[in-house]
């Protein structure tokens, strides 16, 4: 718990162990309570991320790397990244998993924003922050510094 609350005193720039091993959290939608995971528990490119109810699946697990002045968000199971679909810099374009990139990568590179726990997790490529839509799918919009459901924390997973 440590670790996590100084993490978020540093820009929540989680790389608490070394990038071999990075602690793996759960990214929690605090409107709803519900965590980030991927459609279906799927490991396909593409697959589109969604909120789902927390449970104990490696599935709902990420990893948080530093990369830069950005972080790279991994799915535990599937070993893909968190990613804006098609690199689009529109509203309402999907967030999805897809296979981590060397090089034009800035669709799958993110960064926190605001103060506290409770943050908003913004695209360096669109400048657009992660939303879930209407029926639970994950998207990108504006950001608004009043609406509650552009707001995530970062929950260490408990051994």
């Amino acid at each position: 718990m440590t670790r996590l609350l100084l993490a978020a005193l540093c820009g929540l720039s989680v790389s608490f162990a070394s990038a071999a091993d990075p602690v793996p959290v759960k990214l929690v939608h605090v409107a709803t309570g519900k965590v980030l995971a991927v459609e279906d528990n799927s490991e396909d490119a593409a697959a589109k991320t969604v909120l789902a109810k927390d449970g104990t699946d490696v599935a709902l697990q990420w990893t948080v790397e530093k990369d830069g002045d950005h972080l790279k968000i991994t799915n535990k199971k599937s070993g893909k990244v968190l990613d804006v679909n098609e690199d689009s810099k529109d509203e309402d374009a999907a967030i999805i998993q897809y296979d981590a990139k060397d090089e034009g990568a800035d669709n799958q590179r993110w960064k926190w924003e605001g103060k506290g726990d409770e943050r908003r997790l913004v695209s360096k490529s669109s400048g657009l922050v992660v939303v879930p839509d209407a029926d639970g799918k994950l998207v990108q919009k504006k950001a608004d510094e009043k609406a509650k459901d552009q707001l995530w924390k970062v929950v260490e997973v408990k051994k």
